[in-house]
């Protein structure tokens, strides 16, 4: 007979692997895993398709005070760095696509006050990014990346062939959530999750904003992988927010 300890032991293990990583996906509709997140960490539901680890309000709290405490310039920065999931100023790995009139999907006009966020930007280059990043899911209304702004780089097609305008960049507005349901391009496991193309996000930029034509530029495709780097809209990003 198994003895009580190896038993408390055992579930302890089956306990810690069974958690899920920070800004990791832990429930919605259709979800079958653990709805356990790492410490620190609480699984909140973002709608009924989606729910996300995201920091527990006690570790925000305390880091908030002790940041605050210590340099109240400092507190600010964490502030201005809440939008979306991702630490402002970091670079990941992207896949860039296009959606909107003209598409092979039949989107229609995406350059639309009926985007996630409620507005859209006329002039202005604008995207949907990965629901994890975007941060609540598909009628769930706006996330707390709406508004956001990213300098997206073009390296390569999905193929990984250098593309001929490899290195161009523009700097694009998040307006729209790109869903993970159905989408593998968009359904990265967090953050540190990837796509089938290595791609930690895939922006989805909007043909109508003008922002697919300035990214893919002449390089022939219309789909890529480069970089996005999270960058402060003032003094980088172009354009007026209309709603």
């Amino acid at each position: 007979m198994l003895s009580k300890t190896f038993l408390l032991a055992l579930a302890a293990a089956f306990t810690a692997v069974a958690q899920n990583a920070a800004y990791a996906q832990c429930g919605g509709q259709s979800w079958t895993g653990s709805t356990a997140c790492v410490s620190g960490y609480t699984c909140k539901s973002s709608s009924a398709y989606y729910s996300q680890c995201v920091l527990s309000s006690a570790v925000i709290g305390s880091t908030l005070k002790a940041t605050t405490t210590k340099s109240p310039a400092a507190a600010s920065s964490i502030a201005a760095s809440s939008s979306g999931n991702a630490p402002s100023g970091q670079t990941f790995k992207a896949s860039f696509t296009e959606y909107g009139s003209g598409d092979s999907f039949g989107s229609g006009n995406c350059n639309t006050a009926t985007t996630a966020c409620g507005f859209y930007t006329s002039p202005g280059y604008s995207a949907a990014v990965s629901q994890a990043e975007f941060g609540v899911g598909p009628g769930a209304g706006a996330g707390p990346a709406c508004g956001s702004c990213w300098k997206l780089t073009i390296q390569t097609d999905s193929n990984g062939k250098k593309v001929s305008n490899a290195g161009n960049s523009i700097v694009v507005q998040v307006t729209n959530l790109c869903p993970a349901s159905g989408n593998p391009l968009c359904a990265q496991n967090g953050l540190s999750g990837t796509n089938q193309y290595g791609a930690n996000l895939n922006f989805d930029t909007c043909i109508d904003s003008k922002a697919s034509a300035a990214l893919f530029g002449s390089s022939g495709v219309a789909l890529g992988v480069g970089t996005a780097q999270e960058v402060d809209c003032k003094g980088n990003w172009s354009g007026t927010v209309v709603h």
